[in-house]
């Protein structure tokens, strides 16, 4: 019979510790002690000639076993787990190193870890170590191996260590041994602040379904309040962004065409299908960094070719000419070569390719090397400033992005201000660039939303106006919020008018019923949404049309194109109806699922696993 004893303590004013004795046949010593001098506590815990111990800084360990937390989102993840959906959790074993083979195990299972390096790397809420006494006739290198191939796979995949269930988990553990002599050790940490901060943005994101820097803003207070870390923020806000069931089958997917495409699969569509993909996940506030740290996990040439694009033989001739050329480094690299750099950028990027970074990089460390050994330093400074241009085209497509497939996003007069001094410094690379690079690609991207592109329309107009003098930097935040409201109001309208039409009938043919339904869901908007002012004109409108749109798609179309398998039905539905592609595809994966059609997508094959 299972038996355990628990003990519950603080070992700061910020962390907490849970240590739990398990085994049939557990020892009859204490198996912790308490320590307390000058105010300064310190607790440990002993199993047999192993222990932990933690004190005012950290945790010391001497022992076989090691340390098991959940994986949090967008921290790094090997991408052999990376091919698992299954795995779930991040497993170190004291005296174990990764090598090329493998991991190499050592006798040195004692060590050290600051609280703050442990919640840094490991999980930002809880993480959990553990010891184990098994009477095996192996040395403690031995030890570690069979307790990893014994152990390995039900830590790396069980769901208890993320819901902080230390007896589901030691009973995994302890049946997974199958040896009656065994005696487990499990000492959870507990960030306090972190948790604390975590479930208060789970709370409001899940009422709000919206993240961006309106709410970073509101909560920023609060974290510095409670001491948590600008970088830890944003582990926490991105982990409960990708838990979410909506959210997570995007970055998931994004996830698995990754995978193919590094086993080779030569799919031709697969890059549209992430840069599609990226586009939705905005949508879902995700931020562009996750997406970029999987990118990197992938090999530089993820798409089997046999040359080199030319868009890179291109790149790559005009940062050689910064060594090679006698002429003066400005004119090598001037306005014309910086605007072809940045459509090359582009391009690598709608290509999902690390090519053209790499030239980047093999540019800037050789340039580095030269000036360091004391040649001209006007090849590196023009170099820097053709990255300085990159910076400028990134950060006027994430704003412009941001407009155009994000619901509610607006943006301040600062940041039109900034985004007028990178248009201006592009235009005077080469006239029209900002349109050519930065508009354009937003408004003919076919999943922009419907009012996405009146706000790009808005803002590359109002950039017009003020370099014309008409406008101000601030009338042109003020139309862009105005826009940002209605989409706001059009939203709630059509989710209360979807709630009401599922629990009472409307004749949507009659106008006392709609004129009954509108009085409804705008006051359930003003009352409920704490609306202030007027329902912007026409806004129930148009959410009543997308909502009747969404069931014509869904009574009439969907069903002819899944039964005929017509493909252009969907494209002549989207350019008469004026709904949105995103929409139209969320659509059609619930109706899928609803129906039980929603295909499976390809497991990756990987080899080695635990």
């Amino acid at each position: 019979m299972l038996k355990d004893v628990r003990v519950h303590g603080a070992i700061t004013d910020t962390i907490d510790y849970y240590a739990t004795l398990a085994g049939a046949k557990l020892l009859s010593a204490p198996f912790y002690e308490l320590q307390e001098s000058d105010g300064k506590r310190a607790v440990s815990f002993f199993l047999a000639g192993q222990y932990f111990r933690l004190d005012q800084q950290g945790i010391s360990f001497s022992g076989t076993g090691g340390s098991v937390s959940e994986y949090m989102f967008g921290s790094p993840m090997p991408l052999h787990d990376l091919g698992h959906k299954e795995v779930r959790n991040r497993l170190v074993l004291f005296g174990a190193f990764p090598g090329n083979g493998g991991l190499s195990f050592t006798s040195q299972v004692s060590g050290f870890l600051t609280y703050e390096t442990l919640f840094l790397d490991g999980n930002a809420l809880s993480n959990s170590f553990f010891l184990i006494k098994v009477p095996w006739p192996y040395s403690v290198r031995r030890t570690q191996e069979v307790l990893l191939r014994t152990l390995g796979r039900v830590l790396k995949r069980s769901d208890k260590p993320g819901a902080g269930d230390d007896s589901g988990l030691i009973g995994e553990v302890l049946r997974e041994l199958a040896e009656p002599e065994a005696v487990l050790l499990l000492l959870r940490l507990v960030q306090r602040p972190h948790q604390r901060f975590y479930e208060f943005v789970r709370g409001l994101y899940r009422r709000a379904r919206e993240w961006g820097e309106a709410q970073e803003r509101f909560l920023a207070p609060l974290a510095e309040e409670m001491g948590i870390a600008e970088y830890q923020r944003e582990r926490i806000a991105v982990d409960i962004l990708y838990k979410d069931d909506a959210n997570r089958q995007v970055v998931d997917e994004y996830k698995d065409v990754l995978l193919r495409l590094m086993q080779g699969d030569p799919d031709p569509s697969a890059v549209a299908r992430l840069n599609s993909l990226r586009n939705l996940a905005l949508r879902h506030g995700l931020p562009r960094s996750l997406f970029d740290t999987l990118d990197g996990l992938i090999p530089a040439a993820p798409v089997v070719r046999t040359a080199e694009p030319e868009y890179l033989r291109k790149t790559r001739e005009i940062f050689e000419g910064l060594f090679l050329s006698s002429r003066p480094a400005s004119e090598v690299v001037g306005p014309a070569e910086i605007a072809r750099l940045l459509a090359y950028k582009q391009m690598a990027q709608k290509r999902r390719d690390n090519g053209f970074e790499q030239i980047l990089l093999d540019t800037g460390r050789a340039l580095d090397e030269r000036a360091a050994q004391g040649e001209d330093m006007e090849p590196l400074e023009v170099f820097s400033q053709v990255v300085t241009y990159f910076d400028r085209l990134d950060n006027a497509e994430a704003m412009v992005s941001e407009l155009a497939f994000m619901e509610h996003a607006t943006v301040t007069e600062s940041k039109v201000r900034s985004l007028l001094g990178n248009r201006r410094h592009l235009e005077a690379v080469e006239p029209g660039l900002f349109h050519r690079l930065i508009v354009a690609p937003a408004l003919e991207n076919p999943y922009i939303l419907r009012l996405g592109r009146q706000k790009v329309a808005v803002l590359s107009d109002g950039l017009d106006s003020v370099e014309r003098g008409e406008k101000s930097l601030g009338e042109v935040a003020s139309e862009l919020e105005a826009l940002a409201l209605r989409e706001a109001a059009e939203h709630h309208l059509y989710t209360s008018i979807r709630s009401r039409l599922k629990q009472f009938y409307f004749d949507l043919a009659n106008p006392v019923h709609v004129r009954l339904l509108q009085r409804e869901v705008e006051g359930e908007l003003k009352k409920r949404e704490g609306w202030r002012g007027a329902v912007p004109e026409g806004a129930f409108a148009s959410a009543l049309d997308d909502v009747k749109r969404e069931s014509d798609y869904l009574n009439n179309v969907l069903p002819r194109i899944l039964e005929s398998g017509e493909e252009d039905l969907r494209e002549a539905f989207l350019k008469t109806s004026g709904l949105d592609r995103f929409r139209v595809e969320e659509l059609e994966r619930e109706y899928r699922q609803a129906h039980g059609l929603e295909e499976a997508s390809p497991a990756a094959d990987w080899r080695g696993d635990l």
